[in-house]
């Protein structure tokens, strides 16, 4: 995730003022980053990748056409689809959870709207992870945060999210391991998860242990990354051990006082997500004899590991083939797993556009909810 820049003058009144200009600047901000060649050239990229994966990936893979998928999903009774709907809704309110617990001070409806806002940016934009960075800072800074808080917010949630889709395949091949089935394509990812996710846990214990580990842990990261700055500006620009320390301080106190709850809001929202797909697994027709509920798990967990593919919008194309093919793998009908990942995919990436629309106009539009920038910190 990327850090905006935007005014922070904070107005010597006590009336709620109107931020929008300041806020939206974040978002102008992150869109002028990148020349429009560059932007267009990644378009172009993330445009003709998708094009692939759906016209020629998930249709070798699955060997189904999508009229047959379609036909799946449209035999769907409104019970089942008021049922998916709401499981959905209640990770949404999950997910709002690790947001006031992140932003103390955010009220939830004011989470679940920068939840959907930002989450229909980053859907729809190629490579839209740092604008949909941008809208969150947008509309958190026109609730009066200040940016440095609005940044400790994303980077803690960030963490947690990592520490999440770094376990998840883990825990998914030790189910299936217990159950002697085949882990397939899931070992390397768990093997490489177990690793990155203890070095990640330790490194952060010791950020947090004391101020002179952390200035250990930062040096040992410059060392890493000076040799790659001779060839990379950016990174050159980067100075490792003062992030680190900032870090430390602005973060310890949010942690000592949220830790529990966000972990527990991220666990949450992660076991609603994955009881989403296995609804819908069970709503296309796909039973425990065919499919049971650790093989669905396993293929949540890649499903989470594929969404960090930035070539398309929330690796659009690659979690469609990934989690189809690790259900058909485990003995999934193809036709009808295939038709249950689309359906997982309507509510946790189609859906967020058209909510993320609507969330942008409550945002215009809820004015007694501007404050002065900086008004709202704790």
């Amino acid at each position: 995730m990327t850090h905006s820049e935007s005014g922070t003058g904070q107005s010597a009144s006590d009336e709620p003022i109107d931020e929008s200009t300041d806020a939206v600047a974040a978002v102008s901000h992150e869109l002028q980053r990148k020349t429009p060649r560059r932007r267009l050239v990644e378009t172009a990229l993330s445009l003709s990748v998708t094009a692939i994966m759906f016209l020629f990936v998930v249709p070798a893979v699955s060997g189904s056409h999508y009229s047959a998928i379609w036909n799946q999903i449209t035999t769907l009774s409104i019970a089942s689809l008021a049922m998916l709907i709401g499981i959905w809704a209640l990770a949404v309110l999950a997910y709002s959870g690790v947001m006031v617990n992140c932003l103390p001070g955010l009220r939830r409806r004011q989470a679940v709207t920068v939840n959907l806002a930002s989450s229909a940016v980053s859907n729809v934009v190629p490579f839209g992870g740092a604008v949909g960075v941008g809208a969150t800072y947008a509309m958190d800074m026109s609730w009066g945060f200040s940016p440095p808080t609005v940044t400790l917010s994303i980077l803690v949630s960030g963490v947690w999210n990592v520490f999440v889709k770094l376990a998840v395949p883990v825990l998914a091949v030790v189910l299936l391991l217990g159950t002697g089935r085949e882990t397939g394509q899931l070992v390397i990812p768990a093997i490489l998860g177990v690793v990155a996710l203890i070095s990640a846990v330790v490194v952060l214990a010791l950020i947090m242990r004391s101020e002179a580990l952390a200035s250990r842990v930062g040096a040992i990261g410059q060392r890493l990354v000076d040799p790659l700055g001779r060839r990379v500006r950016r990174l050159n620009e980067l100075h490792i051990t003062q992030s680190i320390l900032d870090f430390r301080r602005r973060s310890i106190g949010l942690l000592r006082q949220h830790w529990f709850w966000i972990t527990a809001w991220v666990i949450a929202f992660n076991l609603i997500q994955y009881l989403l797909l296995l609804a819908c697994v069970r709503s296309i027709g796909l039973d425990t004899h065919e499919l049971g509920w650790i093989e669905v798990f396993a293929a949540f967990a890649f499903a989470r590991l594929l969404e960090t593919i930035p070539i398309t919008p929330s690796g659009v194309g690659f979690v469609e083939t990934g989690a189809a093919a690790t259900l058909i793998a485990f003995g999934g009908d193809a036709e009808a797993a295939t038709a249950a990942v689309f359906l997982f995919r309507g509510f946790t990436y189609l859906l967020e556009i058209p909510t993320g629309a609507v969330a942008w106009g409550v945002w215009a539009s809820r004015r007694g909810w501007r404050r002065p920038i900086g008004s709202a910190d704790r």
